[in-house]
């Protein structure tokens, strides 16, 4: 419950932020990135072969001026493109 409530406290924040700053609340771009971090004690983990880590992998977007929208964590061995397709999922059910 406490998830969904900062969740909608974050939307409205930022939404009113984009206003005060003359952009429009609703959203047309943004950006997504990923960073693989090593966490081999963590509960859930991947293996990147590409980068050979053992760990996690944060996908993060925000919009043009750089404001939190999403973050997500996931197992290493999961892609960037699946990541991504996660975000945006995420990103439009909201």
């Amino acid at each position: 419950m406490r998830r969904f409530l900062f969740q909608t406290i974050h939307d409205v924040c930022l939404m009113l932020d984009r206003e005060a700053a003359g952009r429009e609340a609703s959203l047309s771009g943004g950006v997504i990135d990923s960073q693989s971090v090593k966490a081999p004690h963590a509960k859930t983990r991947g293996y990147d072969a590409g980068k050979k880590i053992v760990g996690r992998k944060r996908h993060i977007a925000v919009d043009t001026e750089g404001r939190l929208l999403l973050i997500r964590l996931t197992p290493d061995d999961i892609s960037d493109s699946a990541g991504e397709q996660m975000i945006l999922d995420a990103i439009r059910k909201r």
